[in-house]
């Protein structure tokens, strides 16, 4: 948000920059004359004492004299007065540009406030922040733009972009009465956004004391069939089977969003921390065969030096046949030395899993250009054949690839 108004102000300031730099430099630039009007009048005087004195003596006729003083009276008039317009053309200027510097600012911001969406710069975090006394906006000030934005699509209310700003605005307030209310305004003008039900389901779950079922579990279950990989739908509705007891489909769902995710990120790890426990309650019923385990290690004298953020592939295939990999883990070589486990979890088809087999190869591979598919310049180490169950697997990476397997 500082960062919006930082920018705005900026080019508010190079606006009134642009339009007061006419202004003031024509008011401060433009001169008639260097003297006094006062003074201007002393000479003219003089000028026409003069006159007067060349008339007594005869050296000018009486209609030159006339001539005379009409063309003097002339010149002083045109210089006084010119001199005149001149300031009140510089006190002009000076009120326009004081008058530019005090109303555009102020009519763009009321502007922005009456046809923008400042709850846009806001998120939850921003939020809480100003709960801490964090931020200079008090929750009062915030709830004020929130029923701004309300009020607008209050007259504008064919608008789904709207309804779900003011539904995440409603949240992150935990009015979530209003945030419902809202979403469902929203996914009626957009009924297929697969992102837009989950939200609305994590709401309705809040509001139902934190059980997703009912409506909730309607609305994840839309939102699935419009995005099978719609994340936060994959974690709710894990969620929802771990509610209602069915294990097995909450670590299908925890699986699903397993492999959609970034490995090093948080949420993967809080997924993993999901699968982990959900699978303590039924690994107990699966014999040890079903995965193996071991350590990853790059040899000291490897033929290259990778960099900590190449990918490192460990997987298992079978001995005899196709490639294709039965399990595949993704770390990073930053990651090494790596402990595995490889098991049914990480399949790449229901149809071909690790427990189905009672020998497998491990290999475990840096690639340079994250690519899945084996390339030339691959580190690879590889061990096997490796009875399933096993738990002490050692590989270490060190021979280099010389081309795609």
């Amino acid at each position: 948000m500082t960062t919006f108004w930082f920018l705005a102000a900026a080019l508010m300031a190079v606006t009134m920059a642009g339009l007061l730099w006419p202004l003031l430099r024509h008011s401060s630039g433009t001169t008639v004359s260097d003297r006094p009007v006062p003074a201007l009048r002393e000479i003219y005087r003089d000028q026409l004492s003069e006159l007067d004195t060349d008339l007594h003596a005869g050296t000018l006729s009486p209609a030159g004299h006339a001539d005379a003083r009409n063309e003097l009276a002339r010149r002083l008039l045109d210089d006084t007065g010119d001199q005149s317009i001149t300031v009140r053309s510089q006190r002009s200027s000076t009120l326009l540009a004081a008058a530019l510097l005090a109303v555009l600012p102020s009519a763009a911001i009321l502007l922005y406030l009456h046809l923008g969406n400042p709850v846009a710069l806001w998120n939850a975090s921003d939020l809480h922040g100003i709960e801490d006394g964090q931020h200079e906006l008090s929750v009062a000030q915030i709830e004020g733009m929130v029923n701004q934005l309300a009020t607008r699509l209050h007259d504008k209310p064919e608008d789904p972009e709207g309804w779900s700003m003011l539904a995440r605005s409603y949240t992150a307030l935990q009015r979530y009465d209003d945030a419902a209310a809202a979403y469902a305004k929203a996914v009626v003008l957009a009924p297929d956004v697969a992102a837009l039900r989950s939200d609305y389901a994590d709401v309705l779950a809040s509001l139902n004391g934190g059980s997703l079922e009912g409506p909730a579990t309607e609305q994840i279950q839309r939102a699935l069939a419009l995005d099978a990989d719609d994340p936060k739908g994959l974690a709710l509705a894990a969620s929802a089977a771990a509610e209602r007891g069915e294990t097995a489909q909450a670590i299908s769902y925890w699986e699903h969003l397993y492999r959609l995710l970034p490995p090093d990120s948080q949420t993967a790890a809080r997924v993993a921390a999901n699968l982990a426990a959900a699978r303590g309650d039924t690994r107990a019923s699966v014999a040890t065969h079903g995965s193996i385990s071991g350590t990853v290690t790059l040899a000291p004298d490897a033929s290259r030096k990778p960099g900590p953020d190449e990918t490192v592939f460990v997987y298992a295939r079978t001995v005899d046949g196709s490639r294709m990999p039965l399990a595949v883990l993704r770390r990073t070589v930053r990651n090494l030395p790596l402990h595995f486990t490889l098991d049914d979890s990480l399949a790449l088809t229901p149809e071909r899993k690790l427990s189905g087999q009672e020998q497998v190869m491990v290999e475990a591979r840096i690639s340079a250009s994250g690519n899945a598919m084996p390339q030339a310049g691959d580190l690879v180490g590889q061990v096997g054949p490796v009875r399933i169950g096993t738990g002490d697997v050692r590989i270490v990476i060190g021979a280099m690839g010389t081309d795609a397997r």
